[in-house]
């Protein structure tokens, strides 16, 4: 709220939506990540790009999603190109913050995160099966997608 009213101090109008999203992914680099983001500093900017552009491929048409025969028409419309390019930009966001967690210079945070708890499960053998580090780097692209964003901002306006 108190960012909101900052930003109405200006005379230019105030996107409520994009802010929303900034505290929405706030909050989830908080939780999640263990992390907090400076307000406009380039990994904020890099991490808000990043799931930008996620979100647009989200809601994008896909033709091999309803006409698999039709997924040369996604390789000719670069949308192919597009979603290979963010995953592997994802992909080294959540090793970049897993390989941060597993530091052992890392000063030792207050509370753990989903990272540190799901690296700790991974270490005792918590599963009937090995969690490895892509299984971790999946629950964290699933728990903090821009799907989830976008609930968490339709919640936040109902």
């Amino acid at each position: 709220m108190e960012k909101i009213g900052q930003l109405s101090l200006d005379s230019k109008p105030v996107n409520l939506s994009e802010a929303m999203m900034r505290l929405s992914s706030t909050i989830i680099c908080r939780v999640g990540f263990g992390k907090r983001y400076a307000e406009e500093g380039a990994e904020r900017n890099r991490f808000h790009g990043m799931f930008k552009e996620s979100e647009a491929l989200l809601t994008s048409f896909c033709f091999s999603n309803y006409f698999p025969l039709m997924g040369w028409v996604d390789r000719l419309t670069g949308f192919h190109n597009r979603l290979q390019k963010t995953f592997e930009e994802l992909d080294v966001f959540y090793q970049e913050l897993i390989d941060e967690h597993l530091d052992p210079n890392r000063p030792k945070p207050n509370e753990k995160d989903i990272i540190d708890v799901l690296l700790q499960i991974s270490k005792d053998g918590g599963f009937s099966f090995d969690l490895t580090i892509d299984h971790i780097k999946v629950v964290l692209m699933v728990t903090s997608s821009p799907l989830n964003l976008s609930i968490t901002n339709s919640f936040l306006y109902n």
